[in-house]
């Protein structure tokens, strides 16, 4: 019998999995009692990038690589004096290890850098503001659709800097610490802010180990303070794994029975889930492998952002700059798109590339055979947000059909293999 990870071997869309040292099950042994695309000086301050920041749709501004002459060849191609020059002023701190970077904080900013390999840094950034631009797209829409749920966010990805941009490594590369001051592709994107301190010490009275003294140093631990918390609606907490306590609220997963005994709503947060989830396959046509789902907080609201680059099909790897900040709320995050693919309104990618990517995920969504109310609640939430976007792309009735027919393929083979067991099949890229 195959699993779901071998069905999305054999359609060819698995990607390498984020085994990363902060993984999901980061439990130890023990009881459990954006300026637009243009040139910015760096003697600019940050107000004043601040009170310049104006939309620009990038989609009309950037030209065919293999035509690069007139103003906008010019403007692609001139030397760069960064924005970072004055936004990496101070040394940077590691805060995540991806499957394709590594992300670091700027101190006292509510900016991270996301810093790794080709192609996949420069599929993310393109990837994560396509989606982004889709959620802000459909934002308003979406919210009178669904007045009780709060829209998922994408980060917005503000500068992009290839590894041979001399001018950015010159005057960035001492702020990098130490062992990570090669010179790669970097990309400069809104940071998901830690979950609130109160929310940090629960998670760590509630699952770590309960001597008073491992308590508080847990509280005390800096790498503590960097907590998104993984949302797992399709997976409960194994025996072996509530006998065990935690050690690290980074990557921090929450599980179903956990956010339930939190008393966290779940249907909500499967709701919300299910209206990214739509937005990301209908709005932005991306598939959506391996990208994460987390809670975390936010620095401002994306209706009063600028749409970011994501021409990634009409451009090769180049310099890409703006820049922006705000406040803060509490919010469901998706993120990680280095894996994902574009699609195209077709049955042909519902079945090779949709549903591969859906059961081949972590286990963010619903599962039937883990909690069948919540998959239903999922896929009504799902279908509705689908068809309020493609209705609003003037489709025809088959396109319409293509949500229905993603949902039929996802449940044809969970059912398929609804006694496979994942730990004792994960697959390693090699």
């Amino acid at each position: 019998m195959r699993s779901a990870k071998a069905y999305a071997h054999e359609t060819g869309t698995e990607r390498s999995r984020d085994r990363s040292p902060t993984p999901e099950n980061n439990r130890s042994k023990g009881p459990v009692t954006k300026k637009s695309a243009q040139t910015i000086s760096s003697s600019e301050d940050e107000s004043e990038i601040i009170s310049d920041y104006e939309p620009m749709d990038l989609d009309d501004k950037m030209e065919d690589p293999e035509n690069s002459g007139g103003e906008k060849g010019k403007a692609r191609n001139k030397s760069v004096i960064s924005t970072m020059s004055s936004l990496v002023s101070t040394h940077l701190r590691v805060i995540g290890l991806r499957s394709c970077g590594t992300v670091f904080e700027k101190p006292g900013t509510e900016l991270a850098l996301k810093k790794g390999t080709m192609p996949g840094l420069w599929t993310d950034f393109c990837l994560t503001n396509k989606v982004h631009n889709a959620v802000k797209h459909v934002r308003t829409v979406m919210q009178e659709a669904f007045p009780s749920s709060t829209i998922p966010m994408t980060p917005l990805c503000h500068e992009y800097h290839p590894a041979d941009h001399e001018e950015f490594w010159l005057a960035n590369l001492p702020s990098f610490p130490a062992g990570y001051r090669s010179t790669q592709p970097v990309f400069i994107v809104d940071r998901i802010l830690q979950l609130p301190q109160r929310t940090r010490n629960d998670l760590i009275q509630e699952y770590f180990d309960q001597d008073e003294q491992a308590q508080q140093e847990a509280k005390d631990h800096p790498d503590n303070t960097d907590c998104l918390a993984r949302i797992y609606l399709g997976e409960r907490e194994s025996d072996k794994q509530k006998s065990d306590f935690y050690d690290s609220l980074r990557n921090f997963p929450l599980r179903l029975n956990m956010i339930k005994d939190l008393k966290v709503d779940v249907s909500e947060l499967a709701a919300e889930m299910a209206i990214g989830l739509a937005i990301m396959h209908w709005q932005a046509q991306v598939d959506g492998m391996d990208v994460e789902f987390v809670l975390g907080s936010s620095t401002t609201w994306d209706r009063e952002r600028a749409a970011g680059y994501d021409d990634d099909d009409e451009e090769p790897e180049h310099t890409v700059e703006s820049i922006k900040f705000k406040h803060r709320e509490v919010h469901l995050w998706m993120l990680d798109f280095d894996k994902a693919t574009k699609i195209n309104l077709t049955k042909h990618d519902v079945k090779t590339k949709l549903a591969p990517a859906f059961l081949g995920n972590d286990p963010y969504y619903p599962r039937p055979q883990v909690d069948e109310e919540l998959w239903d609640e999922f896929c009504s939430a799902y279908l509705k947000a689908s068809e309020i976007i493609l209705r609003g792309k003037a489709v025809n009735q088959r396109v319409m059909g293509l949500p229905q027919r993603f949902l039929d393929e996802a449940l044809r083979v969970l059912r398929e293999h609804e006694n496979w067991n994942e730990e004792e099949n994960i697959v390693f890229a090699e």
